[in-house]
């Protein structure tokens, strides 16, 4: 009889997942661009062999931990978004939760910074539904007519990066980001009442978030 050599779906997907992994810190050390597949597998513990069942290059390693990230900021932030909020408030809570989520999980913020110029809110596939359609909606309805949604969201992804930048650098302070995230809903162009508002409801959201996160 013969006896099947493929691995069994369940130990595919964790040797999936634990290379995805092992490329997450390893981007967050020193970026894709510089590591070798050896260094990757290394990372994981595995043989670089094992590599090629998996993964024809590093680019399809690359997308898959884009993937990943998204599915896991969908997962630890926006489903966790009250409902009913107004727009301004929905902005606000995926501000302060990203940061605050990407603050927490270091290597994901990191990693997402050596990626450079990658929208983590943008969708990488073909599928309509990508999770952060909640959040384009928010950001259209604040944008109106005066400003591009395109140009909209890169404003906000910008801001975004570059106060988790500072942050994980330990530039900046808890009232620092505050006040970046203010310029941020203003240059939206947010009204200064429903600002303050907005970031009282953030700040709860991101803590409250961030305690039930599994240490």
């Amino acid at each position: 009889m013969q006896v099947s050599t493929h691995a069994s779906p369940g130990k595919r997907e964790r040797t999936h997942s634990a290379i995805i992994n092992a490329a997450i810190t390893l981007i967050a050390e020193k970026g894709l661009e510089s590591s070798s597949i050896d260094d990757l597998m290394a990372t994981a513990g595995m043989a670089r062999g094992t590599f090629y069942n998996y993964f024809q290059s590093r680019e399809e390693v690359l997308h898959a931990v884009i993937c990943e990230i998204q599915q896991t900021l969908i997962r630890e932030v926006v489903d966790h978004i009250p409902a009913n909020l107004p727009a301004e408030n929905i902005v606000a809570c995926m501000l302060n939760g990203y940061i605050q989520f990407c603050h927490d999980a270091r290597h994901i913020g990191a990693a997402l910074l050596r990626i450079g110029g990658f929208s983590p809110w943008v969708k990488i596939d073909a599928e309509p539904h990508c999770g952060f359609e909640r959040i384009d909606q928010a950001l259209l309805q604040l944008c109106g007519e005066t400003v591009s949604f395109t140009s909209a969201r890169i404003y906000m992804e910008g801001m975004s990066n570059n106060i988790l930048c500072h942050l994980l650098a330990g530039r900046v302070e808890e009232n620092h980001v505050k006040e970046l995230l203010s310029l941020t809903l203003r240059g939206l162009g947010i009204r200064e009442k429903a600002i303050r508002q907005s970031l009282i409801v953030a700040r709860e959201f991101a803590a409250r978030i961030a305690k039930h996160r599994p240490a």
